[in-house]
């Protein structure tokens, strides 16, 4: 059993709570601390008010229970409960309080008429004591303050009490731990500088990425711009036969709006970088340490500033928005009419063969097959993309040796500037994740 005994002060108003200090008093009994409140001495009469200041001064621990009931008042205007947890708080004794619900349904004889000074006396208490607890019943309110109390005093041992023939074997055992405290600590800086002084061997992975390279044209592509509305005025005279009024609305109807245009020239921007400037990525990892690393995975995160993609992937140029514009078609006729006019007959004839030709090679033609790319199974290692996530696992790395992986992935940038590549390590030699960065400079 502990020597030290913690003087527990309990404070709340009497008749109404009569009930709840007991089982508060009782349950300290039982923790084998001393409970000291107004039950020792009247705390209604204020000559005993240096009584009671004395005996929170040499408290541990203070408990504040709240009801529905202010109290009798000093000459001050306020509660000698409240007073009490005023002093508590000014002499810095650690303070635990209990406040009930004020849904709780309650007797007259047990609730103030006018609850208007309890609620400020209330909240006074939620704000200072941020770990105030609410309470309901008297069994919840005696378990909470055993909880917080066991707590309390094993976070913030207070000074308490011993008997007086312990005392000398608490200051013996306090000078023996002391002298345990010290031989300890001055083993563990033995055992670290004899850790600093060896030399673990481990695998050192390192990474080069190539950089993809741009030109002076990487922002040459020229964005479409919004057509023109069409009027049949704008018709010259002789195409007038192939555009009619319905042509003409038919055009302007299919017009986009701007969210659409803007839309379309963003895709088409994103497919010329991709088209242009996509090269293979190449990833050397290498093991410049001084033993192999077993069961090596690595992951590799782009920013958002760059496309990857595998070698199979196909991207498809974006469909304008933008309608055939009926003078263009119109003109196409009219040509198509002076040349056919123009040919001698035989031309004609093999003009029409040719078209019907063509019709049936059209027909004829095959569709290509896109079939997904299948990387090769390898035992000993693999690569997975996810996003813009590339992560690669490798069975073992020698070191001095290293790895390429050049031909498995594309990488297009999106615009220019720095740009840093995060890379996490981790293999069974390593005690932690080791992080890396790479920055591109586009």
């Amino acid at each position: 059993m502990k020597l030290t005994k913690y003087q527990v002060f309990l404070s709340s108003t009497y008749s109404d709570l009569i009930e709840e200090r007991e089982g508060i008093i009782k349950a300290i009994l039982e923790m084998y601390h001393i409970p000291i409140g107004m039950e020792m001495f009247s705390a209604e009469d204020e000559d005993q008010w240096e009584i009671i200041r004395r005996t929170i001064e040499v408290s541990d621990y203070y408990i504040l229970v709240l009801g529905l009931r202010y109290g009798s008042k000093t000459s001050e205007g306020i509660s000698f409960t409240q007073k009490e947890y005023e002093y508590a708080l000014e002499k810095k004794i650690p303070v635990l309080a209990f406040v009930m619900r004020d849904t709780v349904s309650l007797s007259k004889d047990k609730r103030d008429d006018d609850l208007s000074e309890i609620n400020t006396f209330r909240k006074l208490v939620l704000t200072n004591s941020k770990m105030a607890q609410h309470w309901e019943t008297k069994d919840e309110l005696i378990k909470n303050v055993s909880i917080s109390l066991m707590k309390q005093i094993m976070q913030k041992p207070g000074i308490g009490w011993i008997r007086g023939d312990k005392a000398g074997a608490e200051e013996a055992l306090s000078k023996e731990l002391t002298i345990l405290s010290k031989e300890n600590r001055k083993l563990r800086e033995k055992i670290i500088d004899l850790e600093s002084k060896i030399s673990k061997k481990k695998p050192v992975i390192e990474l080069e990425i190539e950089p993809p390279i741009v030109d002076d044209n990487f922002f040459s592509y020229k964005k479409v711009e919004m057509p023109a509305i069409l009027k049949l005025s704008d018709i010259k005279g002789h195409l007038l036969e192939y555009v009619s009024e319905e042509d003409i609305d038919k055009y302007n109807n299919s017009i986009p709006n701007q969210d659409e245009l803007k839309k379309f020239n963003d895709e088409s921007e994103y497919f010329y970088k991709i088209h242009n400037y996509s090269v293979p990525l190449v990833i050397k990892v290498a093991n410049t340490g001084s033993v192999k690393a077993n069961n090596l995975y690595i992951d590799i995160k782009f920013p958002e500033h760059f496309v990857i993609y595998e070698n199979s992937d196909k991207h498809n140029e974006p469909k304008s928005p933008i309608p055939f514009n009926p003078i263009n078609r119109a003109q196409a006729e009219y040509n198509k009419k002076i040349t056919k006019r123009e040919l001698p007959s035989h031309l004609k004839t093999l003009l029409g063969l040719e078209n019907q030709f063509n019709k049936f090679t059209s027909l004829a033609a095959m569709p290509e097959l896109n079939l997904p790319h299948l990387s090769s199974i390898n035992q000993k290692w693999w690569t997975k993309l996810n996003g813009n996530k590339i992560t690669v696992k490798i069975d073992s790395l020698l070191h001095t040796r290293e790895m390429l992986f050049d031909d498995e992935y594309m990488i297009a940038p999106l615009t220019t500037g720095k740009h840093t590549i995060e890379i996490h390590v981790i293999c069974e030699e390593y005690e932690d994740i080791d992080t890396k960065f790479i920055e591109f400079n586009i």
